[in-house]
């Protein structure tokens, strides 16, 4: 199975078209590239892959084990009092 190497984007947030695309490890030329484009005027919007992604991916795991992975993490966040996500439910409310 091929690696999927993880990429930075950089995209026109207007037409939502992709303007650059470097692997992570060269994320300074992102920042860079970007640069140019304001100064050009361009509007732009600048994609990075998470801290969750690189681990996944560093672990080895696959699209279908990381897309279940982000999921799990963000089930775990919405449950964790004091986490920006947190919802009390009534049952919380109870006790």
């Amino acid at each position: 199975m091929k690696k999927e190497i993880l990429k930075v984007k950089i995209l026109d947030k207007q037409t939502q078209q992709l303007l650059f695309e470097c692997p992570i490890e060269e994320m300074d030329n992102a920042y860079a590239q970007a640069s140019l484009f304001e100064e050009m005027g361009l509007d732009i919007q600048i994609i990075v892959p998470t801290l969750s992604e690189s681990l996944s991916q560093s672990l080895g795991h696959g699209p279908q084990v990381t897309a279940a992975y982000m999921d799990s993490l963000a089930e775990e966040l919405e449950h964790h009092e004091g986490s920006c996500c947190f919802e009390e439910t009534d049952k919380d409310k109870m006790n």
